[in-house]
């Protein structure tokens, strides 16, 4: 879909900025297959730090575009009336840059690049099918989203009966998290998908290179406990 919209946007003399944070962590990417112009990723959500992330664009279009900070590096030279910026993309690099997590990041890159992006997909796929099997065997629990194999690693759901919340995420995230196992609660950004849900919420699991199906399994326990803990057993 993405190279297509990339079609249709240059097709009328548009620039596509392309969000992502949600796939350069679990699959492979080719910015040029995908005709981006843009396109950014943090590096916490792929076993880097907090705090930074990537920006890659077309050399062209980073050319033609002026600084939006000032600081050291940022120039070439500065003189009373008149100014020279930097090279791409020293340029958009003012002041004193984000060493250490700059190199949080880039053996984060390097890590996953070392396990192989394909595998890393793989892997994600196979845990999130595995909680697609087992988390039915939990009464009352409802996944939402598609079938496995056409999804990701995250798995979202509630502990709901005829449309009503047995449990509130947060209520659940809490029991969950005091047994071991960290899930989100909330609206996840994503609050008009809620509305067309009729929920206020949902929790989500979210597998990644370090999770394994044993964990699905106390994931499973785990929701089982939070319904003994709110009397629906």
């Amino acid at each position: 879909p993405v190279a297509e919209i990339s079609r249709r946007a240059h097709a009328v003399g548009a620039l596509l900025l392309v969000d992502g944070a949600q796939s350069v962590p679990h699959l492979p990417v080719d910015v040029q297959a995908l005709g981006a112009d843009f396109l950014a990723f943090s590096g916490h959500k792929m076993l880097g730090p907090t705090g930074i992330g990537v920006l890659w664009g077309r050399k062209e279009l980073l050319q033609a575009m002026p600084p939006f900070q000032g600081g050291g590096d940022m120039i070439k030279s500065v003189h009373l009336r008149s100014s020279e910026w930097n090279d791409v993309p020293h340029k958009f690099e003012a002041g004193t840059p984000n060493v250490a997590d700059a190199i949080g990041l880039g053996a984060a890159v390097d890590y996953l690049a070392g396990l192989g992006m394909e595998n890393v997909h793989a892997h994600e796929q196979a845990v999130a099918a595995y909680a697609m099997k087992r988390l039915p065997d939990v009464p009352d629990l409802q996944i939402y989203g598609p079938p496995a194999g056409e999804r990701g690693g995250v798995v979202t759901f509630n502990l709901i009966r005829d449309g009503e919340l047995l449990i509130h995420p947060h209520d659940l995230a809490s029991i969950l998290d005091r047994e071991g196992v960290a899930v989100r609660a909330g609206h996840h950004c994503a609050q008009p998908l809620m509305d067309h849900f009729g929920v206020p919420a949902t929790a989500r699991a979210s597998a990644y290179v370090y999770n394994t199906e044993d964990e699905v399994d106390r994931l499973v326990e785990a929701l089982c406990k939070a319904r003994v803990v709110f009397g629906l057993e």
